[in-house]
Formats: structure tokens, sequence, C-alpha cells
């Protein structure tokens, strides 16, 4: 019956006793069951790894741009923020040119295909830049408040509660939804959308919601155009 089902070890072994593979006939039902909670076990463990590698790089990204943030400012402009997305995507581009290098100077040898990281890099790139054309989002700081939470999100400080002895981590995910997080696409540099309130929901002054620059400001911004590498 359906609501018989056993989905976890646990649970068939304090129906059956203590069991495992090489202690049941590989034909039985119970043989059957066991295989089935393992198959399972193992969907699961594969779901939350990459759940949490998705989270981790997510949490990366994010403490990136907060560090590129000149620790003078309490805020930067839109063009300046773009910037800040430029230098991301080409964050690989030197180690790039260092593996070609490196390659082409065997080539009197044996001319050789891209290595396995040259090959990550570029799709890196190709995936991001596609993102950047749909739509790339990262914390708002353009905004001295939110700038505040996000350094505070990376460099945590010590509270009543804690003691001088504890280690304070910065890049709690759990903190991500307090933060204000905003849409740009190289498509339009002129438009940047919020993605996330944040914390403030509603409180923003005027002015602070979606931005949009005069047509004057528009391709200004003095940062290079980034281009797929074949």
């Amino acid at each position: 019956m359906p609501g018989n089902k056993v989905h976890t070890l646990k649970k068939l072994q304090s129906r059956k006793g203590n069991i495992s593979a090489g202690q049941v006939h590989p034909n039985s039902r119970r043989a059957k069951q066991l295989q089935r909670v393992q198959l399972r076990d193992k969907k699961l463990q594969l779901k939350n790894k990459v759940r949490r590698s998705t989270e981790i790089s997510k949490v990366d990204r994010h403490v990136y741009f907060v560090q590129a943030l000149p620790q003078e400012s309490s805020s930067i402009s839109l063009p300046e923020l773009h910037q800040l997305v430029h230098d991301y995507i080409a964050r690989n581009d030197q180690e790039a040119q260092e593996l070609a290098t490196e390659r082409e100077s065997r080539a009197w040898r044996k001319k050789e295909g891209k290595s396995k990281r040259e090959l990550e890099i570029d799709q890196q790139k190709k995936e991001e830049l596609s993102e950047y054309r749909a739509g790339f989002v990262l914390p708002d700081l353009t905004l001295a408040t939110n700038v505040f939470l996000c350094r505070q999100w990376v460099n945590p400080l010590p509270n009543s509660a804690t003691t001088p002895n504890s280690s304070l981590k910065g890049g709690d995910p759990n903190f991500l939804p307090r933060i204000r997080m905003v849409r740009l696409s190289s498509e339009d540099k002129s438009i940047v959308t919020v993605a996330h309130e944040g914390a403030r929901e509603g409180q923003w002054e005027a002015g602070q919601g979606e931005l949009e620059m005069d047509d004057g400001d528009e391709g200004e911004d003095g940062s290079e155009e980034l281009e797929d590498d074949d």
C-alpha cells in the first residue's frame, strides 16, 4: 500500500531489524526496499551538494562586489557599478592569457588544444556575459545605507552576546535577504531594476527605487566592452 512505503534506511531497519545489503536475498522484497532507500539517499545527497555549491557560488559573488568597493567610498555611481561587473566577468582573463602563453610555448613540440582550465574559464565567461545581457543581479552599492548593510554582512562586528574569543565569520547566507539587490544589463546600461528590496522594503527614500540615467550619460561610463573568447 502507498501509505506503507519506506523512504529511509532507519525506518526500514526499525521495521525489519538491523539489515544490510549482504544480509538479504538479492531478489527478495526486502532487498528491493533497501536498494530503493539507498538510491533515494544518494539522490538527496547529490541534490544537497548541488544546492550547497550554488549557495556558496552566490555568496562568493556578492562578497566579491562588496570587497571591490573602495574602503573610503560610502557608495558608488551606476557607471561605476557596471564597471565592477565588467571587472568581475574579466577576473580570470590574466590566468587564461598565462595558460595560453604556456601552451603556445610548447607548440614547437606538439600542437596542443586548450587545457581543461582554459575551457572552464572560457565557458564561465560566456555564461556570465549571457547573464549580464539578460540581467546580472548584485548588491546595490549606489545606496550608502545598503553599502553599510553589505559591509556589516562581510565583516560582522561583535555584539553584546558575542564573547571576545568567538570567531565571527562574514558572508552568512541567512543575512542575504536583508540586502537590497539590483539587476543590471549590458543591453541598456542606463537602467537598473530592483531584484530584491531587502530589509528596508518600502522604506527607501523617493528616487531610490528603480533608477534611470539621462540619455546623455549612457555609454559614458568608461568601461571596456567585454567579448566572448572563442
